[in-house]
């Protein structure tokens, strides 16, 4: 994302989506999330639920596995995730091609609004101040916002200034190999310029592709601040899924509670 509102998609979220599930499995515990997910809204009158970015809506089949009686509805910019997830989700959850800086919703029409894997990695505090305002303004009052980023304070600097190779797998149907390596680096002390390659066999030729994006780190604090300004209290932070807060942890997760104008 850039400091305007206009999104040139990685790569890894257009043309090579249809083997982002592989690529990026390694990153998500998915069953664990869905479980706490489950644990912090259980206990509410929730009815409906809206996934901010969906991504190939992994998150939407395992909740709706795991508490069918709610109403999911998933939301993506990008057409070819959007695609991904209605092969897997089938019929059973509604889907939207939208911008989450641009949310399609009424005023206050679900009680649970999740933004996870690092959604907004790619916006700065003026684009994620904007989300956190529209999404507050399609919440009813009460309503949960749940979402992660990345730690500023735990940026793994071991990651940095050294290729690695993160995902190697086989799809033999389609006589295809891929190999991922990723080279990153620091533009400023919370912007890592995140470089991947892809080499790609494909019936036995060789090509490479390439990739890139500014990923934005977050502090707690910050994000607590811009969540307070949007209109939300009772703010618990986590270290990962039903973890406690550790300062210097990777990522960081949030449940943020629409307040109560009444």
């Amino acid at each position: 994302m850039s400091d305007g509102e206009t999104f040139e998609f990685p790569k890894l979220y257009s043309e090579l989506a249809t083997y982002y599930d592989r690529l990026e499995k390694q990153y998500r515990n998915y069953p664990k999330e869905a479980d706490w997910i489950v644990r912090m809204i259980e206990n509410r009158c929730a009815n409906d639920v809206l996934d901010l970015s969906c991504g190939t809506g992994t998150h939407l089949s395992l909740l709706r596995e795991r508490v069918p009686k709610l109403k999911f509805v998933g939301m993506d910019a990008s057409k070819e995730m959007v695609n991904l997830a209605r092969k897997k989700l089938q019929d059973h959850v509604p889907l939207i091609m939208a911008d989450f800086l641009h949310l399609p919703l009424q005023k206050e029409c679900f009680d649970v609004a999740l933004c996870l894997y690092w959604s907004i990695a790619g916006l700065n505090d003026t684009l994620v101040s904007k989300l956190f305002t529209q999404a507050a303004a399609g919440l009813r009052e009460g309503g949960l916002l749940i979402l992660d980023t990345e730690n500023a304070d735990g940026i793994k600097e071991n990651l940095l200034n050294a290729p690695f190779i993160d995902a190697f797998f086989q799809i033999p149907e389609e006589n295809l190999l891929i190999i991922r390596a990723n080279f990153s680096t620091k533009s400023k002390p919370n912007i890592v310029d995140w470089r991947s390659y892809y080499i790609i066999e494909e019936g036995g030729i060789v090509g490479l592709r390439t990739d890139r994006m500014n990923l934005r780190f977050y502090s707690r604090k910050n994000l607590e601040s811009l969540l307070r300004n949007a209109g939300f209290s009772r703010i618990e932070a986590f270290s990962g899924p039903g973890e406690p807060l550790v300062e210097n942890s990777p990522s960081l997760y949030f449940v943020a509670e629409k307040k109560d104008t009444g």
